[in-house]
């Protein structure tokens, strides 16, 4: 499928999706809106695609939010309902990886908080100006406030325009757990992206979904849980006795694909 303000590339187990409206410094406007889901669906249905690496067209920006220059209506607003755009919106269950290159701004720091594992490039920052022109905050910024301390978000949301996270800082409160040149930020995230997909599918997909969800519940209710998650996979996929013998035969397992907790087999 194509899209007008998104790429799709597959590198083997790998696929990367690009926010594309680099002149807009990849702001989502209506359009936008309307492909992420379409584009995420796209990844979760297919079958060769273990890992995704996201990131932005240009070396400006990964993402500056919403695109303000669109007439805001807010009954429109009221008719959407809530944004589906990120990976979790969308219910992928496959692991996300962000590339974030150059400003992450409002609510594209949904795509932040809703990432498995986030990278930046040096000249990155974060910020979210929402607030200082007359929007409320919170797409993303709730999510963000179970992965980041409290106090770090709500800088953000309340000093606006004058509260930019840079590089360091994002790394320091855990917003992003690895910092590369501008150059060689894509090409970081695919390796991670790749390593990650030498594993097992199903107990990668499982494993992340447990975690996730872990954060709706208390400790014990998410003990629980991942049990659970732990019994059904022994129960479902065979990759558990395939690693085993691997090891024990010093060779490369051959893993097998599992539809992500919550999707069927597509």
């Amino acid at each position: 499928m194509s899209y007008e303000t998104l790429v799709i590339e597959r590198d083997g187990r790998v696929a990367t999706l690009t926010m594309n409206r680099p002149d807009s410094m990849n702001a989502f406007d209506s359009r936008m809106r309307a492909e992420l889901p379409q584009a995420w669906e796209e990844l979760a249905e297919d079958e060769s695609v273990w890992v995704i690496v996201l990131t932005g067209a240009g070396d400006r920006a990964f993402s500056a939010g919403m695109d303000l220059r669109e007439k805001l209506d807010p009954g429109s607003l009221k008719k959407e309902g809530r944004t589906q755009i990120t990976s979790i919106d969308c219910v992928v269950g496959k692991p996300v990886v962000a590339a974030v290159n150059g400003v992450c701004a409002g609510g594209g720091l949904a795509f932040v908080a809703d990432s498995d594992i986030v990278i930046c490039s040096d000249n990155a920052y974060f910020t979210d100006a929402r607030t200082g022109a007359g929007q409320v905050s919170i797409h993303g910024t709730l999510r963000l406030a179970r992965k980041i301390p409290l106090e770090a978000v709500l800088r953000m949301v309340m000093l606006g325009r004058a509260e930019k996270v840079g590089a360091e800082r994002a790394r320091a409160i855990g917003l992003v757990s690895e910092i590369t040149t501008a150059d060689g930020l894509l090409t970081r995230a695919k390796e991670i992206a790749a390593a990650i997909a030498e594993n097992s599918p199903g107990a990668v997909f499982t494993t992340r979904h447990a975690i996730w969800e872990s954060l709706n519940y208390g400790l014990n209710g998410a003990l629980e849980m991942g049990w659970q998650a732990v019994t059904d996979f022994a129960h479902s996929s065979g990759d558990a006795a395939e690693g085993a013998r691997a090891f024990v035969e010093k060779r490369k397992p051959k893993w097998e694909y599992a539809p992500p907790p919550g999707r069927g087999k597509g």
